[in-house]
């Protein structure tokens, strides 16, 4: 039975009343449309979608589609559902009803695009690839454009006029917009700079004291990357200043097969002096000075021999064995790389002494092994520098012995 001749049999022959009734009642039908609509995609399209990427072996099913994904879809499917139920029962809705459904429609729409473009992020952010080439910034480029274009869309609905003609009214603010849209557009500079140039990656251990990060990178995004410090707080750095600001990037490091030493520890001048044939006989029995103190003994006695004066001759010194000992002790240290530059050097003396320093790679580069390989290296070096009369240098205190009575 037609809908206006059931109604006209309840009594409703006033032609006003009747248009109420009527569209009260259709009205009522479209959201029940519509609930109906919206609960089916968000229990059980969910529940079915979420059976079938289950029983998969794949993973990226599962990421794609998550509950955003069904929330978002739920809200879409409600004016849809309105819209074809009033094209089933050849109801007209109101000029209002159809301008809030259709900007219902582009808003929904949208959104349903920018979490399945989420989804697809958190897809590629799942293979080692994305360490190296992060794509979550082009994505939010992407959906700038959407949101954007979905305010354009808005405007044009609800004011009745052309596309066309709203961006060409727009053109006017542009300058505006660039303002307002300065640090993405910095950000979508830089990012592409900082992808292209393979400058910082995600899991990246960067140092950018102007901005207070020192830590490892966490996240990538059009405005802003995130360095989670290694007291564990988040420092937040705009994207553009990787690019227009200077900072370290430790991956070089991390990719090389050592981690460098270089630390010097200060002798005091009124400690060198000539070894005399005592102190050799005790030097010449260690296994990392016996060759040198044999070959340097032949070289300097050949030198010598047309040598009178006692000023003109050489002699071997404490602080050049030293210096020679401890390189034959870093050679032979597994915890060493002897494939990259290793040396003990002299480096210009100054009021606090000679500074000799040890410069190595350690094997080991995770930070507390690497700060143990160091650590042992000078325990072993001051140590044993008392075997050679050495002293370090270090500025005289007023010392009080403790009274253990």
């Amino acid at each position: 039975m037609h809908l206006d001749s059931f109604l006209r049999s309840l009594g409703l022959e006033s032609p006003d009343l009747l248009s109420l009734v009527k569209g009260l009642i259709l009205l009522a039908l479209s959201i029940l449309a519509g609930w109906i609509a919206h609960v089916a995609a968000k229990k059980g399209l969910a529940r079915l979608v979420g059976k079938i990427v289950g029983k998969t072996a794949a993973a990226w099913d599962d990421l794609l589609f998550d509950k955003r994904f069904f929330n978002r879809l739920s809200i879409l499917v409600i004016p849809v559902a309105i819209l074809l139920l009033a094209h089933a029962i050849e109801w007209q809705p109101g000029l209002a009803l159809s301008r809030l459904l259709s900007a219902w429609i582009a808003v929904s729409a949208v959104l349903v695009i920018t979490a399945l473009l989420d989804g697809a992020n958190r897809v590629y952010e799942s293979y080692p690839l994305a360490k190296d080439k992060p794509i979550k910034i082009f994505i939010q480029i992407v959906n700038i454009f959407l949101y954007c274009t979905t305010a354009i869309v808005l405007i044009g609905i609800f004011t009745g006029k052309e596309i066309a003609t709203l961006l060409a009214g727009m053109a006017a603010f542009a300058a505006v917009l660039m303002l307002v849209f300065k640090d993405s557009i910095l950000g979508l500079v830089a990012g592409i700079q900082l992808s292209a140039n393979n400058m910082v990656r995600i899991g990246d251990w960067i140092v950018m004291p102007a901005c207070g990060a020192d830590g490892e990178v966490l996240e990538i995004n059009l405005a802003t990357v995130k360095v989670q410090n290694w007291d564990m707080t988040i420092t937040t750095i705009p994207t553009y200043r990787l690019v227009s600001d200077s900072f370290t990037n430790w991956r070089g490091m991390q990719e090389s097969n050592g981690r460098r030493i270089k630390r010097s520890v200060n002798i005091d001048v009124l400690s060198v002096h000539h070894l005399d044939d005592k102190e050799i006989e005790l030097l010449r029995h260690s296994a990392f000075l016996k060759e040198y103190i044999e070959k340097k003994l032949e070289d300097l006695a050949e030198f010598n021999a047309s040598r009178d004066n006692p000023l003109d001759a050489r002699r071997l010194t404490n602080i050049g064995t030293f210096r020679e000992y401890m390189e034959s002790w870093l050679s032979r240290n597994p915890d060493i790389n002897l494939e990259m530059t290793h040396m003990v050097r002299q480096l210009q003396p100054g009021p606090t002494g000679i500074p000799l320093e040890i410069y190595c790679f350690s094997a080991r580069q995770q930070w507390i092994e690497y700060e143990r390989v160091q650590a042992d290296i000078f325990d072993h070096l001051y140590a044993v520098m008392e075997l050679f009369h050495l002293k370090a240098f270090q500025y005289p205190g007023n010392v009080v012995p403790i009274d253990r009575e």
